[in-house]
Parts: structure tokens; C-alpha cells; sequence
């Protein structure tokens, strides 16, 4: 059960049906609720959301949630809004691809969830200011790194003056420890998962072109299965999409889709209600759906560090995933190079 929690707050877990707490819960929240800093090291699906939502909710704090994509944006904007159902506390998000019209307006939220480059600019523009925030959260901090983050990160925090702060993350390794110790000598480091080898089998499938491809695509997707059919670029998104839908439930999603669009596309293919994605390497980072059962390369990916992106969707919370890639025989080289990789045992996330 959750304790020490204002009635408010316990009566919006109720009606979530947040029961007992997870373990990244149970331990990081009465950490936070005293004020203390805490990275908390932990696999996606274990509930690191509200470990920081509800203290920040519960102490009324101001708070800055970064977030790598604006996807996850607003997955934590509609949980912040379940969990602070009865509190007096308000929402905003700051993220770019939308217009600038209303965010300053959001900066002035209780509880602001923000994707980094957008941040800067409002800060930048002299819209946000930074050092109003007393929590200051970093969630996805390994994606983050991937993705190029780091340093819009430590601009930020370094213009933040939080009474303490929250870093989460899948995995920790000495880097990410690194920069939670610079902002916070002091933090616990909570680490509450051991690792284990994510299990996928590759599967490498040689074609003789695009017609080619979609034969043998229509043989490996199942209806039953959850799959992401990725390719290298919007335009051949499009085309597959087009191709495929008249036989599949399919969604969508590339840069060029209005957030609107991709998010309904994205929220479809979570909750289920369309099984297959088709999606350029949008969907390789930043993006939590745990559930699925293959990744499909329809397109063998540029480099070696997109296929690990990739694959990683699958294969998580200790289920077994199914990696397939369509290659030519001209693509035969970077084959290769992902099968030493693979050979390697090299951790895949």
C-alpha cells in the first residue's frame, strides 16, 4: 500500500489502480518525499513515472520533468494528470513541433514536461524561467545520451536551482552516474534491477528487391503479433504503408505526420487497436511500447548503432523478442557487421 500520502493523492492512485507500490516506487518515493535526490536505475515498465510524479504532486513542488520526445511528453502529461485527479496542481508541456503560441503559458504550470531543445528556446527567448523549478527530473537519462542530449541537459540543470532532483533510467553506466553526481554530490543511487541479457533471435532474410520484399514481409507478419516495420526514410514509410494496409490493421509514423497524427497512430498501435507500425528510426528511441514481438527491418538500417536502436524494442520486460532483416546481396556488407556485433554478445537497450 502507499503511505504517508495526502487523501487526495491516495484517492487518484485508487481510481488508477495503483494498489501496492513497484519496487523503484517503493524505494525512491519516500526518498524524494523527504527532499533527498535520488537516481533511480530501472527497466522500463517498472513504474519510474510516478516514483517522481507522485512526490512532486504530494509536495506541491515546481517541477521540471525533461523527457527525450515529444511522445513521451505526453504519455507523462496524461499520467501526471490521473495521478493530481483531486490535487490542486496543473500540467503543462513544452515540446517542440507544435507552435510557440500558449507555451510560455505552460512554463508557468506546477508541473512542467518538457522536451530539451524546446525548453532551451523558451528559456533562451526569456519565456521560462529555469531557476524557479525546486525538482528538477530527468527521465529516459540513457536515451537522452543516445540521443545527443547531454549537453542541452547540463544547460539546463546548470540554470536550474532545484532543492533536489530525480534521474531515471533503464541503465546506468559511469557517464549517466557522472552527471547525476555533478548537480547532486550527495544523490542514493538506487539500483533496483539486476541486468539481464535482453533475449532476441535475428533472423536475416536475403531478397532480391522491393517486390521481393513485400512477398516475404506478408509471409513473417502475423496478425497476432505486435510488430514495427522500419525504413530508412518518410517517403518509403508512405509507400509500405499504402501497400499493407489493405491486408493489415497498420499505423503510421515518420517526422512529417503532424504531432496530432502521430500521436493518435502511436496511441493506436499501444493500446492495441492496430497491431503493426510501420515507422522510419522515429520509433527506434524514445518511444515506451513494451510489449512488442518483433521489430521487422524492411530496410537494413546506415550503421550498426541504429539496428541495436532498433531491435531494442522488443524483447523487453523478460519477454522474447524476434528481430527479422530484409538485405540484398549489395547490402551484404553491413550484414556482416551486425552479425559480429551480434556475435559479440554487445548489450542491446
Amino acid at each position: 500500500m502507499f503511505k504517508n500520502l495526502s487523501e487526495d493523492l491516495i484517492k487518484a492512485l485508487n481510481d488508477a489502480n495503483y494498489v501496492n507500490p513497484t519496487k523503484v516506487q517503493e524505494r525512491a518515493i519516500p526518498l524524494l518525499l523527504q527532499g533527498k535526490s535520488v537516481l533511480a536505475q530501472a527497466k522500463t515498465g517498472s513504474g519510474k513515472t510516478a516514483a517522481y510524479l507522485i512526490p512532486a504532486i504530494e509536495r506541491k513542488e515546481h517541477t521540471l520533468v525533461l523527457v527525450p520526445t515529444r511522445e513521451l511528453a505526453y504519455q507523462v502529461k496524461d499520467e501526471a494528470k490521473k495521478l493530481s485527479k483531486y490535487s490542486n496542481v496543473s500540467i503543462g508541456v513544452i515540446i517542440g513541433g507544435v507552435s510557440y503560441s500558449g507555451q510560455e503559458k505552460e512554463g508557468k504550470s506546477d508541473i512542467v514536461i518538457g522536451t530539451p531543445g524546446r525548453i532551451l528556446d523558451l528559456w533562451g527567448k526569456g519565456d521560462l524561467d529555469l531557476s524557479d523549478f525546486s525538482f528538477a527530473v530527468v527521465d529516459e537519462v540513457d536515451r537522452m545520451f543516445d540521443m545527443g542530449f547531454i549537453d542541452d541537459i547540463k544547460m539546463i540543470l546548470s540554470h536550474c536551482n532545484p532543492n533536489f532532483y530525480g534521474f531515471f533510467s533503464a541503465t546506468v553506466p559511469e557517464e549517466i552516474e557522472n552527471l547525476a553526481r555533478e548537480f547532486s554530490p550527495n544523490i542514493d543511487f538506487l539500483q533496483l534491477d539486476e541486468y539481464k541479457p535482453v533475449e532476441i533471435d535475428h533472423l536475416f532474410v536475403e531478397v532480391k528487391g522491393w517486390r521481393d520484399k513485400i512477398e516475404k514481409l506478408k509471409n513473417k507478419v502475423n496478425d497476432s503479433n505486435k510488430s514495427i516495420i522500419f525504413v530508412n526514410t518518410k517517403k518509403k514509410a508512405e509507400e509500405l504503408y499504402d501497400q499493407i494496409s489493405d491486408y493489415y490493421d497498420v499505423s503510421l509514423l515518420h517526422g512529417d505526420l503532424s504531432q496530432k497524427e502521430r500521436l493518435r497512430n502511436l496511441t493506436s498501435f499501444r493500446k492495441g487497436r492496430t497491431n503493426i507500425l510501420v515507422s522510419t528510426d522515429l520509433a527506434s528511441r524514445g518511444i515506451d511500447v513494451i510489449d512488442v514481438d518483433e521489430v521487422i527491418n524492411f530496410d537494413v538500417p546506415r550503421d550498426v548503432e541504429t539496428y541495436i536502436h532498433r531491435v531494442g524494442r522488443t524483447g523487453r520486460m523478460g519477454r522474447k523478442g524476434i528481430a527479422v532483416t530484409f538485405y540484398t546481396r549489395r547490402e551484404i556488407l553491413m550484414i556482416n557487421k551486425i552479425k559480429e556485433l551480434i556475435s559479440k554478445k554487445i548489450e542491446i537497450s
